[in-house]
């Protein structure tokens, strides 16, 4: 691959809802003579007024269509950023892919292992690179805690468990036309906390335990999955994983609830344990020795990190970012949970909305269903193990 430019040239597919975020990193980046944006696609012109003006103000192309964008600009993009729905990711980054250029794609890469393979056979067939915007993957303290479990630093992996609750209210799905769909536009989506709001976590559980994605379609599963919004796929799901070496690997995730859980990691070993939790901190606990801990920061700090070490890696192919081999872990999972169980929907009598704000504003909740979670997190059971039954 030749070397880029000393600006690298920057290409945005989509400024609004999640790209405002990589639109402002992209600015950011711009401004401090870093990288060159170069061209954008914006499907919303007269929406994104003010964006598009300042774009174009910076010497930045503005398209109608990705497609129009890629084939105007093949091989004059160094790094295209895919900040759009799941069900394009894939497709996208292909094409993109196609045009020379490397890709920061939003996270999950895709909802099928079909999809993700062929990321991977292109990437490696364009001779670019695919970096995943699994944002905490580029934490400092997460990936202390990354090389301590590797080098045995609690001895063998034997258990990860990782919990997370955060209340969504009804608007939450009725925010584009893909959350909480299973399909749109013929691909899939699968959308759901495991995959969407909580998959930073989902991976780094499969990180921590150094889990690919050849051992979660080996392993055994126990999955439950319900739904209290009004969606196609699930807002509550608790999944067990026991793979072939033995290891066991817990996930519980909830958006039906009135009291919020930040989303906690607990590691098992041989020889120890270790902890990681949200925008707070990372620990190790030998068994013999004493406790360590890094801070780990919040997530405007590592999504700057992200692209810092994205462009950094268009100068050294040795600079660590989150790949499209690392993010299919995740996508193998999150295929695996739905092809294991349908989804369930809780009994309309069963949920209690809150009260205050519009009925957008709502958020369901079900009684005993966060006490059960608590349960099954702690035992690394099922729902069902702890005594919870749903009416539906």
């Amino acid at each position: 691959m030749s070397a880029p430019p000393s600006r690298p040239r920057l290409a945005l597919i989509g400024i609004s809802g999640y790209g405002r975020i990589h639109l402002e990193l992209a600015r950011g980046c711009h401004d401090r003579g870093e990288a060159a944006i170069v061209a954008a696609t914006v499907i919303n012109p007269a929406e994104e007024a003010a964006n598009v003006a300042d774009l174009q103000a910076r010497g930045c192309r503005i398209h109608g269509n990705y497609e129009e964008m890629l084939r105007a600009h093949r091989g004059e993009i160094d790094l295209c950023l895919i900040p759009t729905g799941i069900h394009w990711h894939a497709r996208m980054t292909l094409a993109a892919l196609d045009a020379g250029a490397n890709v920061l794609v939003e996270k999950p890469l895709s909802s099928a292992m079909a999809e993700a393979g062929a990321v991977l056979a292109r990437e490696r067939s364009a001779g670019r690179f695919v970096a995943v915007g699994f944002q905490d993957c580029y934490d400092p303290g997460t990936r202390w805690l990354v090389d301590e479990l590797r080098r045995g630093a609690i001895g063998e992996v034997r258990s990860v468990r990782f919990l997370g609750v955060w209340p969504r209210p009804r608007a939450y799905f009725l925010r584009n036309t893909w959350a909480g769909r299973l399909q749109q536009d013929g691909a899939p989506v699968l959308d759901s906390p495991l995959s969407n709001a909580f998959g930073h976590f989902v991976l780094l559980s499969l990180l921590f335990a150094g889990v690919d994605a050849a051992d979660i379609a080996a392993s055994a599963v126990e999955v439950e999955l319900f739904r209290a919004h009004a969606i196609e796929s699930f807002d509550t799901a608790v999944v067990a994983l026991r793979t072939p070496r033995g290891q066991r690997l817990w996930f519980g995730a909830s958006h039906a609830s009135h009291v919020t859980t930040e989303p906690e990691i607990l590691i098992e070993g041989s020889a120890g344990r270790a902890c990681w939790r949200y925008e707070k901190e990372a620990c190790i606990e030998p068994a013999a020795g004493a406790r360590q801990c890094r801070p780990v920061l919040d997530q405007h700090a590592t999504r700057r990190l992200m692209l810092a070490a994205v462009l950094a890696r268009l100068r050294d192919p040795a600079a660590a970012v989150c790949t499209a081999a690392m993010a299919a872990r995740h996508t193998a999972l999150i295929e695996t949970v739905h092809r294991a169980a349908p989804v369930t929907a809780f009994s309309a009598g069963e949920i209690v909305w809150s009260a205050a704000g519009t009925d957008s504003a709502q958020v369901p909740m079900v009684p005993g269903l966060d006490a059960a979670l608590r349960t099954a997190y702690a035992t690394q059971q099922s729902l069902r193990s702890g005594g919870f039954r749903a009416a539906v």
